[in-house]
């Protein structure tokens, strides 16, 4: 029986709320209300977090029915569309909804429209070529503005299959309940995060004693819970204790926590605007406080070019870390690139791999060869004195001594506030050597 392939992107607001999972799950329902069967999992694809007209994560979703045939899919386009006309935050200028079908022999993304997604995950894909290629694979399209979100919504159809392998589970209030506050207590926060660890993550930073599952925004989410385990999750968000009505729920795969928005470059000239890159190379200025609580320090490539990088007040204690770092060190820089002029052209550090220290030295009076203490200078050329024991050596001068470094060798990550979505988390890598997450002194 043949797919319809169904993609939506940009239909919330950050100022009047609506959230385009909370769309997908009122789709689902009311799709599943009229008799169609699902053919596969709802999916949730997140794009790239340095797009200049994002809002909040980026988000487009991929659902998937089986119909009868052309006119069964139509009806079903239909419904999707009217279900959108209604829900998106299209009174916000700048939300901009698209929505693609295509259908397909099976529940397989289509392999044409993986390329749409690749980019999209990373750089910025021009409005024509996303309707060059829909209109070349007998796509149908609906907008209701420019049609910018069709570029989401056909990239979230075309995400392979395996690119979703985390799961996030989304429980919404009624998009017209008041505003403010989620009231979660925060107590069942940590003890799901207790029980369900590491197979669910970034539910609670036990650093800043915060919970993170409750946005703070106008949308309908209350709580999100995510990891690579369908039932952790499910515990886990069992386990909340939550002080209002819950509408409804939804669980999207997901491609959270995947890293893979970066794009790798050997150059500073290479980074492109608005992408997120992987850059090594060594410190070239001693890192420093800048503009109130932001850290920043110059990084130079293996061809000499030059870039800021920055730790911004949000990374907290993480800014210890890179104020460790002295130059000469040689390091792998994870942030992204999004000009503000007149501002110089700076990364945005989202992760930092110290892969090489280098050896501090100073000069340090001797130790006296009697008793061991620090001697101290009797005065220029006039030898040391030990004021523990009473030994002069006169013909005694000043030793080199290693100094010891703030910092070691590692992968270090910001706290998990400051994760963005597609993060890969300190969980991910919990089998592999040589990984630190930031601590406070």
């Amino acid at each position: 029986m043949p797919v319809a392939h169904i993609g939506i992107d940009d239909t919330d607001s950050n100022y009047l709320g609506m959230c385009t999972t909370y769309i997908g799950a009122l789709i689902e329902d009311e799709l599943r209300g009229l008799g169609y069967a699902g053919a596969g999992e709802p999916r949730l694809v997140r794009l790239n977090p340095a797009y200049p007209m994002k809002t909040r994560g980026n988000g487009a979703i991929h659902l998937r029915y089986r119909v009868e045939g052309r006119a069964d899919a139509m009806r079903l386009f239909g419904r999707v569309e009217d279900i959108l006309a209604r829900s998106a935050a299209l009174a916000d200028s700048k939300v901009d909804p698209g929505l693609v079908m295509i259908v397909t022999p099976d529940a397989s993304p289509p392999a044409a429209l993986s390329p749409i997604y690749e980019e999209a995950l990373r750089r910025i894909v021009s409005l024509p070529a996303a309707i060059k290629l829909l209109a070349s694979l007998g796509a149908i399209a609906s907008w209701f503005k420019s049609g910018r979100g069709l570029v989401g919504a056909a990239a979230a159809i075309g995400a392979p299959e395996d690119a979703t392998r985390m799961y996030e589970l989304l429980a919404y209030r009624s998009p017209g309940s008041p505003r403010g506050p989620r009231p979660v207590d925060e107590e069942s926060v940590r003890i799901a995060d207790l029980e369900t660890w590491p197979m669910t993550y970034d539910n609670y930073d036990w650093y800043s004693m915060e919970a993170l599952v409750a946005p703070r925004g106008p949308d309908p989410v209350i709580v999100g819970v995510r990891g690579p385990d369908r039932s952790s999750v499910i515990r886990a968000y069992s386990a909340l204790r939550i002080g209002t009505r819950v509408e409804r729920v939804a669980i999207y795969r997901t491609n959270h926590g995947s890293g893979s928005h970066v794009v790798d470059v050997d150059a500073v000239s290479e980074i492109e605007p608005y992408t997120t890159v992987r850059l090594e190379g060594r410190v070239a200025t001693r890192p420093s406080f800048e503009r109130g609580s932001h850290v920043f320090f110059t990084l130079e490539d293996s061809r000499g070019g030059r870039i800021r990088v920055a730790a911004y007040e949000p990374t907290k204690h993480f800014r210890q870390v890179v104020l460790g770092l002295e130059p000469g060190d040689r390091v792998r820089v994870v942030g992204s690139f999004r000009p503000h002029p007149p501002d110089p052209p700076t990364i945005n550090l989202e992760l930092l791999e110290v892969l090489e220290l280098v050896e501090l030295r100073a000069r340090s009076a001797p130790k006296c060869p009697v008793c061991g203490s620090r001697m101290e200078s009797e005065g220029s050329g006039k030898g040391y004195r030990c004021t523990r024991c009473g030994h002069r050596d006169p013909g005694a001068v000043p030793v080199e001594v290693r100094l010891p470094r703030r910092i070691v060798r590692g992968t270090y990550l910001p706290p998990p506030r400051a994760h963005r979505h597609l993060t890969r988390p300190v969980e991910a890598s919990l089998w592999e050597d040589s990984f630190h997450c930031a601590v406070e002194d």
